[in-house]
């Protein structure tokens, strides 16, 4: 019903969490994964949706340690291979501890783990892959398919944008310009 408030709360927190994506930009991104969100919304509860945008402040606080920790280690690396080396591990990290931190704001709204954790999981690599890797362009083509990709099974999606996320944050060129 579109007067009750679980309704609104949902699509406010929908708009929270595609807002904790970044700034807009061509490209659709937001867009699908607004569709994205919203459609697990609509069939997990908007308990999901809420879960999702609690999840998007420690996606912020571990993007900016993981986007410092890359920039430094950028600085003091004297080959690719072993900035390429010392990145795979720390972006690991990364996803461990923003899942750490997310799946306990999650339980706490009552949102379903089993669906909420790999959309955490997803939105947060495609907010990495946002600000840093390739082009523009390149950027978003992996992270609108991995969200397309949600809807059928989030986490193959999320699986496959961290192997895609493990190869395009390995380069320097990914954080030449955080």
């Amino acid at each position: 019903a579109l007067g009750s408030g679980r309704f609104w709360a949902a699509v406010l927190a929908v708009a929270a969490v595609v807002a904790g994506l970044g700034r807009p930009r061509r490209g659709g991104v937001q867009a699908v994964a607004a569709l994205a969100v919203g459609y697990a919304t609509y069939r997990q509860g908007p308990q999901l949706a809420v879960g999702l945008a609690l999840a998007a402040a420690p996606a912020h606080l571990v993007g900016a340690w993981f986007a410092a920790r890359a920039g430094r280690r950028l600085g003091g690396s004297r080959a690719l291979a072993e900035f390429a080396a010392g990145v795979r591990p720390l972006l690991v990290g990364a996803v461990a501890a923003h899942t750490a931190l997310a799946v306990p704001l999650l339980a706490l709204a009552g949102a379903p783990l089993r669906a909420a954790v790999p959309l955490a999981v997803l939105l947060f690599l495609a907010r990495l892959l946002l600000r840093h890797g390739a082009p523009a362009r390149a950027r978003r083509a992996p992270v609108l398919v991995a969200l397309a990709a949600a809807a059928v099974s989030a986490p193959v999606a999320a699986a496959g944008l961290l192997v895609h996320a493990v190869f395009a944050l390995s380069r320097a060129s990914a954080h030449a310009h955080t």
